[in-house]
């Protein structure tokens, strides 16, 4: 109802296509063909009249007992005197399920059952079907009843002529297919090509053409001729050519995973059996390390470095640290002195542009490590300190990655970072007998060497490093 009364108001305002569009969404919502009519009176006023005849035909044949004879009576008199106005155009189309558009407006599809009611004058055909080229023409009617339009719709061609004019003995290739010698013209598939031209004692020619639909494309080649061949300098060769010397400093991370089962006479400090523990230490290393280039890309060599422990814990050791864990933690506590750690293996590294001032690279290593930690420990249930010392080993396999810059021939500088695990014993504590301790174990009768029963592996551990290197290669 709302939609109805908006397009009378608009309608009496002579505004016929606002009026239309209230009208069909009151039909839409309401299928009360009646509104048919007032849609035909909307496009009579915009001089629509082929859609007159089509809305005023459907309202009389939906109409059904809502129409009185007076309401025919008008509808047939209003198509005698519109359909003057009207012609039947017959669209034939050559090719099944295009789609036919009058005046921009899609009237169905090819073959249509019946002509196309349409306004006299000018009127705008298109026809569209994928593969094959649109049609469009501008079609005048009008002074007959019915008219004829046949349609032949074209296959796309998306092909276009390239001609290419090259010296005598010249053989010319096509996307590498040899087409000619001399000369060539012939149709290819519109898009890019690569055109190469060669001859004895000249130089290839190569470029990429474009061909577009329907295009000629012309292309004169002029062949450059080959000087006399010289001899490539050879590289520089000294007496230690290949021998690469490198220096770095770095900062890293190491955490040891251990699982520790404790028989501590009942269990009388506190300790659980089966206790899982995790030592976490950060270090400083500083190495060397000496190689050759197997050719530029591949290094291989070895290094040794030497760093700092981070003191602020246990310097990675399952122990107790020297701070109680809480209120009368009766647990023997150590606090370490002096941490230290050397390294040593070899290394394989593979560089990707080693030609270039920028140069990453990747690789592997395998090395031995071990770490000596000197601590002092205090009982406190009797008062007691001693001195001790940490000694650990392991085995550490690395994937190494990097980028370096050569500013200077020879000269290299960048960053690297590496990532691998731990195996071997780094991390486990030990007393003055060698004897394997667990965290957190408090002493027994006092003797500083005396340690809980314990049965402690060491699970894989890891260790992340990253930091600045610098190198030399001889040439």
């Amino acid at each position: 109802k709302a939609d109805y009364d908006s397009g009378k108001l608009l309608y009496g305002d002579g505004d016929y296509a606002g009026a239309r569009v209230k009208f069909q969404a009151a039909f839409d919502l309401s299928q009360d063909p009646r509104l048919l009519w007032n849609m035909a009176a909307c496009e009579k006023g915009q001089r629509h009249y082929a859609k007159v005849v089509t809305l005023v035909k459907k309202y009389l044949e939906l109409g059904g007992a809502l129409l009185g004879e007076d309401d025919r009576k008008d509808a047939n008199d209003l198509l005698s005197a519109i359909e003057s106005f009207t012609v039947g155009l017959a669209i034939n189309v050559d090719e099944a399920g295009a789609q036919i558009f009058v005046d921009g407006e899609p009237v169905g599809e090819s073959p249509l059952a019946v002509p196309v009611t349409v306004d006299i004058g000018t009127r705008q055909i298109e026809v569209k079907k994928p593969g094959f080229a649109p049609f469009s023409r501008t079609v005048p009617v009008g002074g007959t009843k019915q008219a004829v339009l046949d349609v032949k719709l074209t296959r796309e061609v998306h092909e276009g002529v390239l001609a290419v004019g090259a010296p005598a003995k010249a053989t010319i290739f096509i996307d590498s297919k040899a087409v000619g010698v001399g000369s060539f013209v012939g149709n290819l598939a519109s898009g890019g090509h690569t055109l190469r031209v060669d001859a004895p004692g000249f130089r290839s020619y190569q470029s990429e053409v474009v061909i577009q639909d329907h295009e000629r494309r012309d292309v004169d080649v002029v062949l450059e001729p080959i000087a006399a061949a010289s001899a490539a300098p050879a590289e520089p060769e000294g007496a230690l050519h290949g021998l690469e010397l490198g220096a770095y400093l770095g900062y890293g991370t190491q955490s040891n995973h251990m699982h520790v089962d404790i028989d501590n006479n009942n269990g009388s400090n506190g300790m659980t059996q089966g206790q899982d523990q995790t030592a976490t230490v950060n270090f400083i290393p500083i190495g060397i390390d000496i190689g050759y280039r197997l050719g530029r890309p591949t290094y291989l060599g070895i290094f040794g470095e030497v760093g700092t422990l981070d003191r602020s814990g246990t310097c990675g050791v399952a122990r107790h640290g020297p701070n109680e864990d809480f209120p009368g933690d009766p647990a023997v506590r150590y606090g370490y002195t002096n941490c230290v750690m050397f390294k040593a293996g070899v290394v394989l590294a593979f560089h990707l542009l080693p030609r270039t001032i920028v140069d990453p690279y990747f690789g592997f290593e395998a090395a031995v490590h071990a770490s000596d930690a000197h601590f002092r420990s205090f009982d406190p249930l009797t008062g007691q300190t001693t001195d001790g010392t940490d000694s650990n080993g392991s085995f550490q396999p690395a994937f190494r990655i990097g980028v370096d810059s050569h500013p200077l021939p020879g000269l290299g500088a960048g960053i690297f970072a590496r990532l691998g695990p731990v195996f071997g014993g780094e991390g486990k504590p030990s007393d003055s007998n060698g004897n394997n301790c667990p965290q957190n174990n408090s002493q027994q009768n006092g003797s500083t060497s005396a340690c809980p029963t314990v049965n402690t592996s060491t699970d894989v551990g890891t260790q992340v490093s990253f930091g600045i290197r610098a190198a030399y290669t001889f040439q």
